[in-house]
């Protein structure tokens, strides 16, 4: 076997020697002639350490060279081999030479190797098959990266559809992509590529004389298209019509005729928008595949290698490094270079113009710029087409061939962030000059001009510009003194997609509501940047200074609650609403009317309470005492009602349990004015939490009980009532800890997986917070290692994730309590006080973090358990207390804690409290000698558990009755 036969394969690259050809996913690679040779000497023994003197006489048999010459030669094989970009093929052992280390393939070639995809129709045999022409395609000067997918497809259509367009936005790699198909393509057409560039024609007249130019033909008659197609009679050729949008309707014409009189010639054509040509087949260029979005923190190996690998950072690292030698993507930068390949968009233009400027900011720097990426994403290739030297270039060839309706419609959507409607691009274009039927057929023209994506997989059709396109869109906004009236337009349409909002969240299951609404979070953000006068992201301020809308605002801001409350952005939120309220203050009087204050501050309690902090306990109370006053002042029952709820979930987060019970049962009157039994249900939820807190487990299991078994428990209303998170929830939760409590540890178990279950099912990211706060809480009083952690991790993940810093707090207290419970990596005593010292730690977390484990009980828990205001967790804070004595040496004192605290638990029907007093007590007398005295309390209590028997508390009672025995 020759080498005429063979081609060696190794990762994604086929060399085949008989055509001195290396290609890449099936894409040609340019190499120099000496780069080509020192490859295949090392691929001929592979493994082997090839010496620098053997390479220099094979590559330069009859030439004196220094070894410097070998050196580069040897780079440019690795650049063109993106050796170290996530695999390595050629390796320098020092001192020695040079070895090629990958895996190596040879297999033999049954046909000739040209780089196609899928299998291309078998040419019909000749007896002389003859030479490709002379305009048969170039090799691509650089590679091409993320095509794989789109060459196999095109492959496939060109030679079946007679009519290909390629369509897409500028600067999407058309043109490249085309000459890679029409490259791989041109062994199955016997007359070869013919290419013409409309690029530089001025006028759609003279298509047909391009065309006959790339030919060779002398001068056309009158009728080109005659002339041409009697040329081409008869031949098998693939036409390539590049650039065609600004001549389109002459391009058209021209393709139909041709098809028409040529039955052997197809065409592959570009354009930003289709022909719509007859038989023509429309086949739309995506962005480049972007890398996934990336958890904060360091960047591991395997998720650089992810990152390596997605065409989009491929482009940017290739084009980078072609401007700076030394650029390597690596743990420092590949974040900043991901994230700017995802602010692009994908669009390969925009990612080599970027790269090209790394030179020059740095990519840390380049990321920081591209909030003005006009003025960054300059000095493109000299080479290039004059509209791609610049990305406004690349905008500017488009928008001058749109016509003014169009314009102003791209313009104006430049003020939406994020995927609109039909109906709100209808409310915010239209004008005296743009009629409602005018706006459809504007959305219909930018989508074929590749100026608007469409998204239509939904119920509802969903409208964006790319962030470069809409950059661009709002510069022309800004420019034409438009942005005043168009952002206050899109603000007015957020306030009504909002009140649709808030009237559909009634009976809707949310992961339906928020399919429909959770989208509008974007836009919200966007007119309160403007209507607040806060030059946002983007600047979006009139050029002439006009900016802002107070009163809008505001009214926004109120409206807008159930979204944020629904997503759970709960920390920008509360940042929202201090801004209104400071801004109105600084407005002075009567710039905040009463209906609007009330729903402001209730919101605003309600975001401090997830985070807000220690620092916001005090702000927050205000807010809801204030928003309770307001609406008493107003009369209104039902937000009276709201507020009511709020002020008592604010008591219980201050640890005034007794303060709460007081308004639940004012929330109680007001729920019997207003009738129905969903307003009863929520009553006995809120005694019920009232009771337990404060101690009352027999009266809090009969509340909870009576509402987890009512029909309308299960409804969800999370945003019902003055409450952020699911109801039948938060009942599971109270159910959870009563049982558990009263000596139930396997039912109370089983109802706090089921409410995790219930949060992951409910997709409200606060619910899920306080369903997996309930199973931390449990599975710790239980003891159970396993389950104990991994909820514990499963808060510290899912808080972190929703910006939920209360909720974090939680998830840090119970992890700290698993490591102490199970010796696991033990916390030093300074991490325990900074738990302490958080900002989150208030009265309800110290009686919490109390109960979890002995060295997570603090001063603030002793004072308050000594001066009556810990309630359920009371006997347990003094059996903690008495603990730390005995280990002091203090018994006596400690007994004294042990038996109050005994006393205590019986008092409040908390059997678990009971057994775990008693047996801190047995212990202690047992440790005395007064066996008979230790073991009696222990034994009868021990006796009443029915269930739980191996969970920790009964395990080491159970342990100490038997040594008593």
């Amino acid at each position: 076997m020759t080498s005429s036969d063979t081609a060696i394969l190794f990762g994604a690259y086929r060399l085949v020697p008989a055509e001195r050809a290396l290609y890449h996913a099936g894409q040609p690679v340019r190499l120099s002639g000496r780069a080509f040779d020192l490859l295949l000497a090392l691929l001929e023994r592979p493994g082997e350490v090839l010496g620098k003197d053997e390479l220099i006489a094979r590559v330069w048999p009859s030439t004196c060279v220094e070894e410097g010459n070998l050196r580069v030669h040897i780079g440019a094989l690795r650049k063109a081999l993106q050796d170290g970009s996530g695999s390595q093929y050629v390796e320098n052992v020092v001192g020695r030479g040079y070895s090629f280390v990958a895996p190596v393939r040879r297999i033999t070639l049954l046909a000739p190797a040209w780089p196609a995809g899928p299998a291309t129709p078998a040419r019909p045999a000749t007896p002389a098959v003859p030479a490709p022409p002379a305009w048969a395609m170039p090799l691509a000067a650089t590679r091409i990266f993320g095509r794989g997918d789109t060459l196999r497809q095109l492959a496939e259509q060109v030679p079946q559809r007679r009519l290909v367009t390629l369509v897409g936005p500028g600067g999407i790699g058309k043109t490249t992509v085309a000459m890679a198909a029409a490259s791989q393509l041109a062994q199955a057409f016997a007359d070869g590529l013919i290419t013409v560039d409309l690029a530089p024609l001025a006028d759609g007249a003279q298509v047909g004389s391009a065309l006959a130019l790339a030919l060779g033909m002398p001068a056309l008659s009158s009728d080109p298209a005659a002339a041409l197609a009697a040329h081409l009679h008869g031949m098998h050729a693939l036409l390539v019509f590049d650039n065609c949008e600004h001549v389109i309707d002459s391009v058209a014409a021209l393709a139909e005729r041709l098809l028409r009189q040529t039955p052997r010639v197809h065409i592959l054509a570009t354009s930003r928008e289709p022909l719509r040509a007859d038989a023509e087949w429309v086949h739309r260029l995506p962005p480049l595949a972007l890398p996934p979005p990336q958890p904060p923190g360091p960047i591991g190996a395997s998720a650089l290698a992810e990152l390596a690998a997605t065409p989009a950072v491929q482009l940017f690292v290739e084009r980078a490094t072609a401007g700076m030698d030394s650029f390597r993507l690596g743990e420092d930068n590949a974040a900043a270079v991901a994230d700017i390949c995802r602010r692009l968009d994908g669009i390969p233009l925009a990612i080599e113009l970027a790269a090209g400027r790394a030179e020059f900011f740095g990519v840390h720097g380049l990321a920081g710029r591209l909030e003005d990426c006009f003025s960054v994403l300059t000095r493109g290739r000299r080479t290039a087409l004059p509209r791609h030297q610049t990305l406004r270039a690349t905008l500017d060839w488009s928008y001058d061939m749109l016509s003014p309706a169009e314009q102003a419609t791209l313009r104006r959507f430049g003020i939406f962030r994020a995927p609109f409607t039909l109906e709100c691009a209808a409310q915010v274009v239209q004008c005296a000059d743009i009629c409602s039927a005018d706006v459809l057929d504007c959305i219909a023209n930018l989508a074929a001009k590749s100026l608007l994506s469409a998204d239509t997989s939904g119920e509802v059709a969903l409208y964006r510009l790319l962030g470069t396109t809409r950059a661009y869109a709002l510069d022309k906004l800004r420019a034409s003194g438009e942005l005043a009236w168009v952002a206050r337009r899109q603000a007015r349409t957020c306030c009504e997609f909002l009140r649709a909002a808030q009237g559909g969240l009634e009976g809707q299951p949310l992961p339906r509501w928020l399919a429909t609404y959770g989208r509008g979070i974007d836009h919200v953000r966007a007119a309160l940047d403007w209507t607040f006068g806060a030059a946002g992201a983007a600047g979006e301020r009139g050029e002439s200074g006009e900016s802002g809308d107070l009163a809008l605002g505001l009214e926004l801001c109120a409206v807008s609650a159930p979204l944020w409350y629904q997503l759970s952005l709960m920390d920008e939120y509360r940042g929202r609403l201090q801004q209104a309220l400071r801004l109105a203050r600084e407005a002075g009087e009567g710039a905040l009317a009463p209906h609007l204050e009330m729903p402001l501050a209730l919101a605003l309690g309600h975001a401090l309470l997830h985070a807000g902090g220690q620092a916001g306990d005090a702000e927050r109370s205000h807010a809801f005492a204030r928003a309770l006053d307001l609406a008493q002042q107003a009369g209104d029952n039902a937000s009276c009602m709201g507020a009511l709820c709020g002020c008592f979930i604010d008591a219980i987060f201050n640890g005034d349990y007794q303060l709460a019970l007081g308004y639940a049962e004012r929330f109680g009157v007001a729920a019997a004015g207003a009738g129905g039994e969903i307003h009863q249900l929520v009553h006995a939820r809120m005694l019920a939490r009232a009771m337990h807190y404060l101690g009352h487990q027999d009266r809090a299991r009969t509340h909870i009980e009576f509402v987890v078994r009512h029909p309308l428990d299960s409804v969800r209303q999370p945003h019902g009532r003055g409450v952020q998170f699911d109801q039948h929830i938060s009942s599971m939760a109270v159910h959870a800890r009563v049982l558990w409590l009263q000596g139930y540890p396997e039912q109370a178990m089983d109802v706090a997986r089921a409410c995790v279950e219930e949060g992951q099912r409910a997709g409200h990211g606060i619910s899920l917070c306080f369903a997996v706060l309930v199973a931390c809480t449990v599975s710790t009083w239980c003891g159970d290692a396993g389950e104990g952690q991994r909820y514990a991790a499963l808060m510290l993940d899912h808080a972190h994730r929703c910006a939920l810093p209360q909720w974090h707090f939680w998830g840090r207290g119970h992890a700290l309590a698993q490591r102490l419970l199970h010796g696991q990596h033990p916390p030093q005593e300074e991490e325990l006080s900074a738990l302490q010292r958080d900002a989150y730690c208030g009265d309800l977390q110290v009686d919490v973090l109390a109960t979890l484990h002995p060295r997570l009980l603090s001063a603030r828990a002793v004072a308050r358990a000594e001066g009556g205001n810990a309630g359920w967790c009371r006997a347990e804070v003094m059996r903690s207390r008495g603990e730390a004595l005995r280990l002091a040496g203090s018994d006596a004192h400690a007994e004294q804690l042990f038996e109050r605290a005994l006393a205590i638990a019986l008092e409040q029907g908390a059997l678990a409290w009971q057994l775990r007093a008693a047996t801190s007590l047995a212990r202690l007398r047992w440790s005395h000698g007064r066996r008979v005295e230790a073991r009696a309390p222990l034994e009868a209590i021990y006796g009443r558990y029915t269930e739980g028997h191996a969970t920790r508390d009964l395990r080491l009672a159970r342990s100490l009755l038997d040594e008593l025995a």
